[in-house]
């Protein structure tokens, strides 16, 4: 079994996720018999691994093929690594209401903005490219920033099949930070690269740190290495890129490497909230 595998690796080694289901098409008919099936699999092909071991009956030939699940496979494992906040997990770019915004400025905006992502999603490949991101930002917390980028981020991962990772810029420091003690499991070097690497790397909440010249320097040197290798970066922030308190370098290279989208200067998250505990509320009080 193990040479198997090791033949299928060194055969097929840029087989891409989408080809799973062409490959399906392929298996053989009643001269090969399938070796590992069970309900591991959820189409009883393989045993859950993502690769079918068969066997011919005439000459007891064996070979192996992906699985059609094997796609499924690779997709947990992505969304698994995004490391994207479970109430953000299933958010769409479509499911993103701009009716909810009080004021027909703020619905507009926020029209504005969904189209803008949609049509970054759809022309993705011109973007990438050129290794543009998107950079959300308003002056209101709770105005839809984070869960519109993650939708985003949703989409690449799930339409697009990009490695996509979720992250603060308070953790992504504070990462870094650790790497500095004796007992830590990765050097700063080996964290940076795990990061730069990374094909869509959403930066949330950027400004809310304080701009010391360790971190102008630690995400100026990221940012740089990220669009020098083509790497995609989404921002969300609280002010615009000419408002950032960091220095003019830093500022200078986000605006090179993403694309401004206003959202509108409402806190719909306070207003969800409160809705939510409102019905909770009447449950409390009527027993329901």
């Amino acid at each position: 079994m193990k040479q198997i595998i090791q033949d299928l690796k060194r055969e097929q080694p840029k087989m891409r996720e989408n080809d799973s289901s062409k490959e399906q098409k392929k298996l053989p008919g009643d001269i090969w018999k399938i070796l590992n099936a069970t309900s591991d699999c959820p189409y009883h092909m393989c045993d859950g691994s993502g690769i079918i071991f068969m066997q011919n009956r005439e000459t007891l030939e064996t070979k192996a093929k992906y699985c059609k699940c094997k796609e499924q496979l690779i997709y947990s494992q992505r969304l698994q690594f995004a490391n994207i906040p479970s109430e953000f997990s299933s958010l769409t770019v479509n499911s993103f209401d701009t009716q909810i915004y009080k004021t027909q400025a703020d619905r507009e905006t926020a029209k504005t903005a969904k189209i803008m992502t949609a049509n970054y999603i759809k022309s993705f490949e011109k973007f990438r490219e050129k290794a543009k991101g998107l950079y959300y930002y308003s002056s209101t917390r709770g105005s839809g920033k984070t869960r519109l980028a993650v939708s985003l981020g949703n989409a690449l991962l799930k339409v697009r099949h990009m490695q996509v990772k979720f992250i603060t810029t308070l953790d992504l420091l504070k990462e870094i930070r650790n790497t500095y003690n004796k007992n830590t499991q990765y050097t700063e070097s080996q964290l940076i690269e795990s990061i730069n690497s990374v094909q869509v790397l959403i930066v949330d909440d950027i400004g809310v740190e304080q701009p010391t010249n360790w971190v102008n320097e630690m995400l100026f040197s990221i940012f740089d290495t990220r669009m020098k290798y083509n790497k995609i970066t989404i921002f969300t922030s609280n002010c615009s890129i000419e408002n950032l308190q960091h220095d003019e370098r830093l500022k200078s290279r986000i605006f090179k490497m993403a694309i401004p989208v206003k959202m509108p200067e409402e806190d719909v998250r306070k207003g969800q909230s409160k809705r939510d505990n409102e019905e909770l509320q009447n449950i409390l009080l009527r027993g329901e």
